[in-house]
């Protein structure tokens, strides 16, 4: 699975998971969302909260955590602790109370501390009496909000995917290699452009970047030309290279008079050094706005 596609993945667990405990539904929430996350802190602090609903502050301290962990200075998840130490401390009773969600970094205070499905009152008496009514629908809109966003980003994920997999065929040609990815699509060129120690492309690499150019003519994107360059013995083999630098240069030269394209559109970088092989240019082509 490509990366883009495990991140469309993650998005429509998050948005499902966030339905399925709007529906007051913590069991099957639960088991959609503990495969896979650890590490995904998204996941775990979705997980902390279904915990919390649930009324199982152990698990629920236990997932926020694991956020820590990944993100120490994550604000929800050191209030989610907060709230769950003082339950278990003795300072704060609690009172199962359906149909609550603790929602990212705030605690909810009506006729007292709600917390993840628990009412967390004072032992000063006397207690407070809750309406579930009203915080009902404030954990509705928050799902619901959730669950839209989460909805709309797996949409965005999935239209930027298609775009780039149709710039990856148009942009394919005989003697050239496209590999869409995550946020832009690669082209490499079978053969080498540049003679040795050369910074201008050859009269055969020149043909190779004339031929291909017109396929950039009339999109409306963004182009780093990388230049490669040949490991030198006793040379550095990371950090790039003048020469591998004024290669990617003299090619985006080539490539915007042959395409049509401004100057502007292209940038230049240079690769680490690579074998002689590498005597070429590689480029990430990326849709305007992409």
């Amino acid at each position: 699975m490509s990366g883009l596609s495990q991140a469309l993945e993650r998005e429509l667990v998050l948005a499902e998971g966030a339905d399925l405990a709007r529906r007051g539904d913590y069991e099957a929430a639960v088991a959609l969302l503990e495969p896979d996350s650890a590490g995904d802190p998204a996941r775990l602090d979705l997980l902390a909260r279904v915990h919390a609903q649930s009324g199982d502050l152990v698990a629920a301290d236990a997932a926020w955590a694991a956020v820590l962990a990944l993100q120490p200075d994550n604000s929800a998840a050191e209030a989610g602790r907060r709230v769950i130490a003082k339950v278990h401390s003795g300072r704060l009773q609690r009172r199962p109370v359906r149909r609550y969600l603790l929602t990212a970094g705030a605690v909810v205070l009506i006729g007292g501390t709600i917390a993840g499905g628990v009412v967390l009152t004072t032992r000063q008496p006397p207690p407070p009496v809750v309406t579930a009514a009203k915080s009902d629908d404030g954990l509705r809109a928050e799902l619901d909000r959730l669950h839209g966003q989460e909805s709309r980003d797996a949409t965005a994920a999935k239209e930027r995917e298609e775009r780039l997999k149709q710039l990856a065929q148009t942009l394919a040609a005989p003697g050239v290699s496209t590999k869409a990815g995550s946020d832009a699509v690669t082209v490499s060129f079978d053969r080498s452009l540049f003679s040795p120690n050369a910074t201008t492309p050859n009269a055969a690499g020149r043909a190779v970047l004339t031929d291909w150019a017109p396929v950039l003519k009339g999109q409306s994107i963004r182009v780093t030309v990388i230049g490669h360059g040949v490991a030198v013995p006793g040379g550095p083999a990371s950090g790039g290279s003048t020469v591998s630098l004024a290669r990617a240069s003299s090619a985006a030269r080539v490539l915007a008079a042959e395409s049509g394209l401004p100057l502007t559109a292209f940038a230049v970088s240079s690769a680490d050094q690579g074998a002689d092989s590498a005597r070429t240019v590689t480029l990430e082509v990326r849709p305007t706005g992409a």
